[in-house]
């Protein structure tokens, strides 16, 4: 005990009163005195002794942290990873035998089959916490009950209208999408950055308001976040003006967008929705973008939340990163679609995945990067990145003639910037605040978003004297909001830009109009300089430089690498050594899940 004591004050994640496989477990740093606690907690509640059970529960818990819903007791010992330490060194703690771990699950009063009350549940050699089983028993169960409620026909002037606008030239993959989502109570659409998501869906409601403000459904129109819900509905406002028919746009005027938990009626002081299974939404549509950033719990309440006989359309790109939360659930809802053509199942005719890239026609510089680390291609995407022309530039160090190149651009915005919010320029600075963005892999560290945000507001330190003097705050300050704020209409991950104005200086946001906010009223924010890849999600930007860290870590997969290059319209600088973007390219996120096969039949 006093060396663990000992140990404990260097070391604050040592659990002082942890013992045997527990305190190897977490010595190690695989456990976390939250994991630890949480499994001494329930293992004393119900007499638990066996060490392995304990360990087992514990590492369930660890699992939900890094995303899992569930944990493979069969691979367990090969797949955790510990960020700074060596697989190998991981792999030599005292893991039990696999076979005999899961005969000791079964005879444990910890553990059940779903039907009683046991904090854990066991399917096959996936190890629960229960109330995440239940999400994903429930899940998967309001999804087939949807499967099962066939299509009804469309009225001849709804056809017509989607065929004019997705297939003038031949049936396309978006207007196939589009009729399904019309027809039927489930439908998903996903694909690529570019490949017509929402314009599919604009089209959508745009022929359903063809036929009439007296028949236009009631449409919840949502996004796990503010922005990602913002620029849906920006896009879908847009295709209504191209159409150039007033009574249509004033139609989808009506149609506004909001976060999830927006529309469920999320409620801080009950801590709860006001929308669920015994008070339902009221609307006929429910479409639901970014449904990658979805995790599981949030898609149960939502799921649970809808009439029977309303429709949801669930879209979204299932190559790029999931939830920070646990869950892949958009990925295992597309399931073996999102890579070949699925089996002739229920949900596959519901599964529309659109592959036609338009946003890069010009240049498929960036798109064909995309699709080579999308596939896990090292080789590849190197030479992809090596050939990539001005669309596509690769940084290999400090000392490449690119990075000068590079910081130049992003220094000039920065500027620019500046000197638009200097100028009252409101527009313009908004306007600035999409042309550059910083995304980097990890928070802190030589390369993080902490170095870079830095190392930007020194290089405006020295064009601007005392622009940051003894303030937070400057025009051209970029400012990322942290935590949702509902009386303000702010949420969490819109950026805006601190403006000077008659006011005085404001920070100043847009979210359909122009909002402005004194300084001392926003909720939490941080400077946005630079960005984690997974704030930068639902975002879109001229230019992105990204950012990986040189050293091993298990944040780099080819879903991080991906996103990050998706949120570019124009150029993608990637800021990496060859060696570091290989490893990228060559990991996958591997989260732990059994909705895919409870929607598919396989898994």
């Amino acid at each position: 005990m006093n060396d663990r004591i000992a140990l404990a004050a260097q070391d604050p994640n040592v659990v002082v009163h942890a013992h045997g496989l527990l305190a190897e477990f977490n010595e190690a740093g695989v456990l976390a005195p939250v994991d630890v606690a949480s499994a001494q907690a329930v293992s004393r509640l119900l007499g638990e002794t066996d060490e392995a059970v304990t360990l087992a529960a514990a590492l369930a818990v660890r699992g939900t942290r890094f995303g899992h819903v569930c944990v493979r007791v069969s691979t367990l010992r090969e797949s955790v990873v510990v960020d700074g330490r060596e697989a190998e060194l991981v792999e030599a703690l005292p893991w039990p035998e696999p076979d005999e771990w899961l005969e000791r699950l079964r005879s444990s009063s910890l553990v059940g089959d779903g039907s009683g009350e046991h904090p854990l549940v066991l399917s096959d050699d996936r190890l629960y916490l229960e109330r995440y089983w239940r999400y994903e028993q429930q899940v998967a169960g309001l999804i087939r009950d949807r499967l099962g409620r066939g299509e009804a026909p469309l009225a001849p002037a709804t056809e017509e209208t989607l065929r004019r606008l997705l297939a003038e030239d031949g049936e396309t993959t978006q207007f196939r999408a589009a009729r399904v989502a019309l027809a039927s109570k489930l439908a998903v659409i996903a694909g690529g950055p570019g490949t017509g998501k929402t314009y599919a869906v604009g089209a959508m409601l745009v022929a359903l308001a063809a036929a009439g403000a007296e028949t236009f459904p009631l449409v919840g129109l949502c996004a796990p976040t503010g922005k990602a819900a913002a620029r849906l509905g920006q896009a879908i406002t847009e295709l209504a003006r191209d159409v150039g028919d007033p009574a249509i746009s004033a139609i989808l005027e009506q149609v506004t967008p909001q976060t999830i938990h927006r529309l469920l009626g999320w409620a801080w002081g009950r801590s709860r929705f006001r929308h669920d299974g015994s008070n339902r939404l009221p609307h006929d549509i429910v479409i639901v973008d970014e449904m990658s950033m979805v995790s599981l719990p949030l898609a149960a309440r939502l799921l649970a939340a809808l009439r029977d006989d309303a429709t949801l359309v669930i879209v979204g790109d299932p190559f790029q990163l999931e939830s920070i939360e646990a869950g892949t659930v958009l990925a295992d809802i597309v399931g073996p679609a999102a890579d070949r053509p699925a089996a002739d199942t229920a949900i596959a005719g519901k599964v529309t995945v659109l592959d036609r890239v338009y946003r890069f026609e010009e240049d498929s510089s960036i798109a064909d990067f995309a699709d080579a680390v999308r596939r896990g291609d090292p080789d590849d995407a190197v030479e992809r990145l090596a050939d990539g022309g001005d669309r596509l530039r690769w940084v290999r160090s400090p000392e490449d003639p690119e990075f000068a190149a590079m910081w130049r651009e992003v220094t000039s915005q920065r500027s620019r910037l500046v000197d638009l919010a200097n100028a009252g320029d409101v527009d313009g600075a908004i306007q600035a605040l999409t042309e550059v963005a910083v995304v980097c892999a990890t928070k802190r560290g030589p390369n993080g978003v902490s170095q870079w945000s830095r190392s930007i507001e020194l290089a405006l330190d020295e064009r601007y004297p005392g622009l940051r003097w003894d303030t937070e705050w400057y025009p051209g300050r970029p400012v990322m909001i942290t935590r949702n704020d509902y009386n303000l209409d702010l949420y969490n991950g819109d950026i805006g830009v601190a403006v000077a104005t008659v006011d005085g200086l404001r920070a100043v946001f847009e979210r359909g109009e122009v909002r402005t906010f004194p300084l001392s009223h926003l909720p939490e924010h941080q400077t946005v300089h630079a960005m984690t890849i997974h704030k930068s999600q639902g975002s879109q930007f001229d230019q992105v430089v990204v950012v990986l860290p040189d050293e091993e870590s298990r944040l780099l997969t080819r879903e991080l690498l991906y996103t990050a290059v998706t949120r570019a319209r124009r150029r993608v600088w990637v800021v990496s050594p060859e060696n570091v973007v290989r490893r990228a390219v060559s990991r996958s996120v591997q989260r732990a899940s059994g909705l895919a096969g409870l929607l598919w039949g396989a898994g």
